[in-house]
């Protein structure tokens, strides 16, 4: 509860304090509800266990990595779904799907791109196994019954991995989110990512 708690009053403008803890419909299940009070680690080293679903309307997660070029332009696009949704009870935090990324390292991305919500340290990638999450970025939303509801991109400024539209025309996450708080299913809700690859584990055979 303690951490709920201050995931709760932390805001945007306390950024520079980096204080960064954490944040399937049937047809997309691998695992359809949000980790059963697992703990996990924040940018800091600090445990962090995710806050009861219904304790949001909804809850975003999404993974990114530290030296993807294409992740890293999309900061800012965070920050603003942050600053807009958080007020109307949508919980967030970002994943480093890095599994060579030291937690200093991860800990100081996060302070020079300004994250205004939680920020986890994931080298074994468990959420990103457990949502099915393959690329930076890729955003997953859970419902208030920690349903996965949609996983894909944010918004469709990127054609190819070096190929940028001019005007953003599908902004995915958005709209999901949008439908999520208004009790409707979500229209789209796997859109594939571009981005940098996440270096998932190989399965043991």
């Amino acid at each position: 509860m303690g951490n709920t708690i201050q995931s709760r009053l932390i805001r945007c403008a306390f950024v520079g304090m980096v204080y960064v803890v954490m944040c399937h419909p049937p047809s997309l299940a691998l695992s359809e509800e949000t980790p059963s009070r697992d703990t996990f680690v924040n940018v800091l080293g600090e445990p962090y266990t995710f806050p009861n679903p219904d304790e949001y309307k909804a809850q975003v997660v999404i993974f990114i990595g530290h030296d993807c070029p294409i992740s890293n332009s999309y900061s800012k696009e965070i920050i603003r779904l942050c600053q807009e949704f958080t007020p109307k009870k949508v919980a967030f935090c970002v994943v480093y799907a890095d599994a060579d990324l030291e937690k200093e390292k991860a800990q100081k991305h996060a302070k020079d791109f300004g994250f205004c919500c939680p920020a986890l340290w994931d080298p074994k990638m468990t959420l990103a196994l457990k949502w099915g999450a393959s690329v930076k970025p890729e955003a997953v939303v859970l419902s208030s019954k920690g349903e996965l509801v949609y996983r894909g991109r944010i918004d469709n400024r990127y054609v190819d991995f070096s190929k940028r539209r001019e005007q953003v025309t599908s902004h995915d996450l958005r709209d999901a989110l949008e439908a999520t708080l208004a009790g409707k299913p979500v229209a789209k809700p796997r859109v594939p990512a571009i981005g940098c690859d996440i270096d998932l584990p190989k399965k043991s055979k």
